[in-house]
């Protein structure tokens, strides 16, 4: 038989033949996947590396032609080696359950003819790989608990979108007094970032700060890691959850300073009706320490607005702040009703 005669030294050229052969065929699998093609109405196809589309002109840069100009209306579909940022037409529907949605614009890797994404309702390609929205809001608040006055308040929120990422930054301060004398001080800050594993599941990484100087609370600061999911990715509907281990440093001004574990967990909610002109949230963050006295607490904020003039609206919050183990001679429950204005922010 021929194979009872190969020698160790045929053995081993053909094994370096054999990974060399294996090299040249994922070589030449990723050269072929490594570059964008479009499909043209005529049946020509280019290949090349997506730029941007603005204007109805689709840029592509090509190793025969450099940058290469098409017009979108002789475009049939495309598909893209890395994703692109795509942005309708104002008025135009956003299909849902296609790519990633970022606020008014979808990542996605095709786009098909008589695909869930009609051509023709394309403004931009790759213009916006960075997108954010948010609001700003100041007024006063009628607050009943540890503290019964009427104080001024002031809250942003920020989300910004690039990719496979999500930065949301919120922060709120309200402060108060009553016959000169200072009622209200407390402020919350919260950062977080989620890394978007799959179209809708991440993992969100926040910190979490708080200070009250009326529940004797010097700083508390609640860190989490854990799994999150986006049950709605809409513009108009918004909807995620997270839940994970949680490290907390608290600091009292009666007591020492402590860490300890826990667990948390997140739900963020915005609803937006009458395109966008009613707008409905709840912003919730909840933690249950492990070990020392098993404390529960939560911060939950949920409001209103009705939009009173382009990008400005009228707004009504209603705050909770819940602690099941608070400090000496401090109630377990603060109340917040806030009332304002509103600025959307937003590109």
């Amino acid at each position: 038989m021929i194979f009872g005669h190969i020698q160790p030294k045929d053995i081993a050229a053909w094994s370096v033949i054999t990974a060399l052969a294996w090299l040249l065929a994922i070589g030449s699998y990723s050269f072929v996947w490594a570059v964008d093609v479009i499909q043209l109405k005529n049946g020509d196809q280019v290949s090349g590396d997506i730029i941007s589309m603005e204007d109805t002109v689709l840029a592509v840069d090509t190793d025969y032609a450099d940058i290469l100009k098409i017009d979108w209306d002789d475009v049939k579909g495309l598909i893209s080696d890395e994703p692109i940022w795509v942005s309708f037409h104002d008025g135009a529907d956003i299909p849902d359950g296609v790519g990633v949605r970022e606020g008014d614009r979808l990542i996605v890797f095709r786009l098909e003819p008589d695909g869930p994404v009609p051509l023709d309702r394309i403004k931009t390609i790759n213009l916006f790989a960075l997108s954010y929205r948010g609001s700003l809001t100041f007024g006063g608040s009628v607050t009943s608990g540890n503290t019964d006055t009427q104080a001024t308040n002031g809250s942003g929120t920020l989300t910004i979108n690039k990719g496979w990422h999500r930065i949301i930054l919120d922060g709120r301060t309200n402060r108060g007094k009553a016959d000169g004398k200072l009622t209200a001080k407390n402020a919350v800050g919260n950062i977080r970032w989620d890394y978007f594993l799959t179209q809708r599941s991440y993992i969100p990484v926040i910190t979490f700060s708080e200070y009250d100087k009326f529940q004797k609370l010097t700083y508390r600061n609640t860190t989490i890691v854990g799994a999150g999911y986006d049950l709605l990715d809409r513009r108009r509907n918004f909807l995620t959850v997270a839940a994970g281990p949680t490290a907390i440093y608290e600091n009292y001004s009666t007591q020492a300073a402590t860490v300890i574990t826990g667990l948390s967990w997140l739900a963020r909610w915005e609803l937006e009706f009458l395109k966008g002109d009613l707008k409905v949230w709840h912003h919730h963050i909840g933690t249950r320490d492990i070990g020392r006295d098993n404390a529960v607490r939560i911060n939950a904020v949920q409001g209103i607005s009705v939009d009173i003039y382009k990008d400005l609206s009228f707004s009504l919050e209603y705050n909770v702040r819940y602690n099941s183990e608070p400090a000496d001679d401090r109630k377990t429950t603060d109340n917040t009703i806030v009332f304002g204005l509103t600025l959307d922010i937003q590109g």
